[in-house]
């Protein structure tokens, strides 16, 4: 495996988690064959003027969970308004955050604020207003100690996966989080034992959600043979498992998103790892939300 071509992939994909442009476009259902089932929403300020149209396509696409990634700088109303009215739709919103710094030495620090933050707010918020679950996105190797103190910066991946976890138990929350589909080629050996991190993180969490970035769905490079593993491990496991696509341009490789192909390529595609993969615990996640809604169709 070549991880610094992984590196690049993962580092121009975060670069383009920006502020969402201005969502104009207009309400749509696209032919969803592979019925996704969740999306990730970086540009929490869009739910304070746009959030009607943001649950309006979620609805119409039969999306049932947003990932939302938690802004300390809007308002509890805010977050209570946006959830409240999408509690009523059936969809069910989880606090999103996480950076490759949360593997630092400071990292602790960053969890304890993320998760204090949330409790806070579950506290101010009624049942129907409250977040449903923790979805964390920390892409671990795209911090510098990755390769230059790579056992250290995995067992601190580690650590504040387990820790998120327990206190997601305590909150009463879901926890999820975002993997790359060659987790399954990292081995660890420490505390945790030995195995890859792509068993350690399915195990360890209530769902995985697989960054499956491919716009094929067959071949040695497509999402069926790519997720294989993952599938296999949640299924032993009793465990749900989300596969993720791109739908938002990327200057790495035309095979990375849908971007190219439109929507209507897409659903086909999913379609067929659907049927490669017919279990109702296997689901799908659109990235990201605003390239979803203005996806050629």
């Amino acid at each position: 495996m070549n991880i610094n071509k992984y590196l690049l992939l993962s580092l121009v994909l975060l670069m383009g988690f920006g502020p969402l442009q201005t969502l104009s476009q207009p309400i749509k259902a696209h032919a969803n064959a592979g019925v996704p089932t969740a999306t990730w929403l970086w540009n929490t300020s869009t739910i304070a003027a746009q959030g009607n149209e943001i649950l309006s396509f979620a609805g119409n696409n039969q999306v049932k969970q947003i990932y939302l990634q938690v802004n300390k700088d809007i308002p509890f109303n805010t977050y209570k308004t946006f959830i409240q009215k999408a509690t009523e739709k059936g969809i069910e919103i989880h606090a999103l955050d996480g950076s490759p710094q949360w593997v630092s030495s400071k990292g602790s620090a960053y969890s304890k604020e993320f998760f204090n933050w949330v409790g806070n707010y579950q506290k101010s918020a009624s049942q129907t207003q409250r977040f449903t679950g923790i979805h964390l996105d920390i892409e671990p190797y795209l911090y510098s100690g990755w390769n230059s103190k790579f056992k250290n910066t995995v067992l601190a991946y580690q650590n504040i996966i387990n820790h998120a976890a327990i206190t997601s138990e305590q909150l009463g929350l879901t926890f999820g989080i975002d993997i790359p589909f060659w987790f399954d080629e990292i081995a660890y050996s420490n505390t945790y034992g030995k195995g890859n991190l792509a068993n350690w993180a399915i195990k360890t969490t209530s769902f995985t959600t697989i960054m499956a970035y491919r716009d094929q769905a067959a071949g040695g490079n497509g999402i069926i043979e790519l997720v294989r593993n993952e599938v296999q491990y949640a299924s032993s496991l009793g465990k749900p498992i989300v596969i993720g696509v791109e739908t938002g341009k990327s200057e790495e490789a035309n095979l990375v998103s849908f971007y190219e192909e439109g929507a209507a390529h897409m659903y086909s595609q999913l379609s067929l790892v659907k049927s490669a993969y017919p279990q109702p615990d296997v689901t799908f996640a659109i990235h990201h939300l605003h390239s979803w809604m203005i996806m050629a169709p």
